[in-house]
């Protein structure tokens, strides 16, 4: 008991008791350790002939790991912590309490980075608003594989990795710096909804102090920003991306060896000089005009071609489709993944679709009408606000992909997204928000649209790619639209995936072919 005495006398001394097996005497004595030591950890060890040193050691790993933990806590009790977080008005609260504006030059802003050329031109788009972008993270497996050691393995695999981002980015920042990082906000069955909450609480046990997250939201009144200006910025941004997503794509299959590199050099001159929203639109009919210049062996028009549908950030990323895009290329199969201007048509057609479901119609014409006959009820007025956000994204998307057509690389139109939607509510409510609803929409539009098969990608234990995957490949069997279900965790990609893509090249070609026959 005195050893018990000198124990709580001092907070980093903690008490290991050895005790023989059948000890009475220690059957007396550890009754009281459990009521002198109260919640302060203690271990006691008992031994006998038959104690192997494996179970001691595993005993003593876990005490320490105990003692870890129970020390965190202690000194979190003592020092109370604050996170950094965004405020309405355009405002950061640090840490220590300091109110800084987001246009301050301490502040930088940074995106998850599931694909260079989203990543890059969002960068662009923040910048064009007056806020400070950081330098760009590149992914790479140490971000998962640091990501996975503060998770428990079982959250979908963008969690991770978002998480090993973020903490890059708190160990390389500048002295001073005060950096915030996006985080999307999703829908069920997406569990994406839960990582703003997830993230905070991270932050705030990991005591990551100036580092905060945001997502423009009418509650902290879109960062300070007019929401119009802020479409008006970022969907250009938005759209360019996945126009050269696409292209790359094409080059990977038509284009003359070093077209690629090509490609990215000019991007990069056209980045560099796009320091403004207007200077962004006025380069890009020179930007096109070089872009059409670019070599190439054949028409990507008479190419096969795969649509890439399932979660945004597996089916723009080479890091999820490592390989697999190549054994396409190499057969003469162009890739094109779902643009990430489509969720965002979504997003503004969905209410649309919602409230005009209550009037027992569909959006259109009648819907609007509707809705200017009840423009002083918050209904209407709802429904012409969202109806105005959705054609302008529509008319935005249909300019800029009209002028890149020039460069005769681009093998997709704008989106359909009234068709998709209608398409996807077949199976999916439309109560059920994110982009499980798309997807399968976009799986059963494929054939009209002309692609010749469909690759459905989405990270491990991602609920929504499960739905749609149930849903798209029996209806993809009946139409014969050949499909191929990809579920990734992130590392090499397996040779039973591997044997699938082969038969699934083999059955695009098949399908391809016939096509042309029948047109011809």
């Amino acid at each position: 008991m005195n050893a018990v005495g000198i124990a709580k006398q001092h907070p980093n001394l903690f008490l290991l008791s050895v005790s023989n097996f059948s000890c009475t005497i220690d059957a007396f004595t550890h009754s009281m350790l459990a009521s002198e030591m109260g919640s302060k950890p203690y271990l006691v060890l008992e031994i006998d002939a038959h104690t192997a040193d494996a179970g001691v050691q595993t005993r003593l790993e876990a005490f320490l790991d105990i003692i870890h933990n129970y020390r965190e806590v202690q000194t979190i009790g003592a020092y109370p912590f604050t996170r950094c977080r965004v405020v309405p008005g355009g405002r950061v609260i640090r840490s220590n309490g300091e109110s800084v504006p987001l246009t301050d030059p301490r502040v930088k802003v940074y995106f998850p980075n599931f694909s260079p050329y989203h990543t890059r031109t969002l960068a662009l788009a923040v910048g064009w608003l007056g806020l400070h972008p950081g330098a760009l993270v590149p992914l790479d497996r140490t971000q998962l594989e640091k990501g996975l050691q503060h998770t428990s393995g079982r959250e979908c695999l963008p969690l991770p990795i978002c998480i090993g981002q973020l903490l890059q980015i708190h160990e390389h920042r500048q002295p001073g710096e005060i950096a915030g990082f996006y985080m999307l906000q999703g829908g069920a069955p997406c569990v994406s909804d839960a990582y703003m909450g997830y993230f905070e609480r991270f932050l705030t046990e990991q005591r990551l102090t100036d580092l905060f997250l945001f997502n423009p939201q009418q509650d902290n009144d879109f960062l300070g920003f007019d929401k119009y200006a802020l479409a008006q910025h970022l969907s250009p941004a938005i759209i360019l991306a996945d126009i050269l997503v696409e292209i790359d794509h094409v080059l990977r299959v038509v284009g003359h060896q070093g077209a690629l590199d090509q490609l990215r050099d000019e991007w990069e001159r056209f980045a560099q000089g796009a320091r403004s929203l207007d200077e962004f639109n006025a380069a890009l009919p020179a930007f096109v005009e070089r872009l059409a210049h670019l070599p190439r062996t054949k028409d990507p028009h008479t190419c096969p071609r795969v649509v890439v549908a399932g979660d945004f950030f597996t089916r723009f990323s080479s890091f999820f489709m490592d390989g697999v895009r190549d054994l396409y290329a190499e057969r003469g199969i162009i890739l094109k993944p779902v643009d990430l201007s489509e969720l965002f048509l979504y997003i503004a057609y969905h209410p649309m679709a919602e409230t005009a479901g209550t009037w027992g119609m569909k959006p259109g014409g009648l819907a609007l009408a509707k809705a200017c006959t009840r423009i002083f009820q918050p209904e209407g007025k709802e429904y012409i606000q969202h109806w105005m956000g959705y054609q302008t994204l529509k008319h935005e998307e249909e300019r800029y992909r009209g002028l890149f057509h020039e460069t005769g690389l681009l093998v997709a139109g704008p989106n359909a997204v009234s068709s998709i939607f209608e398409r996807g509510a077949e199976h999916v409510s439309p109560a059920i928000y994110g982009e499980l609803l798309p997807t399968v929409g976009k799986g059963l539009e494929a054939a009209h649209e002309g692609y010749d098969g469909m690759l459905v990608i989405g990270p491990f234990n991602c609920l929504p790619y499960r739905i749609s995957e149930a849903i798209l490949k029996p209806l993809s069997i009946q139409q014969g639209m050949p499909i191929l279900t990809y579920e990734s965790d992130g590392y090499a990609v397996s040779p039973s995936v591997l044997r699938q893509v082969d038969v699934h090249i083999q059955q695009v070609l098949e399908h391809a072919a016939r096509n042309h026959v029948t047109q011809g």
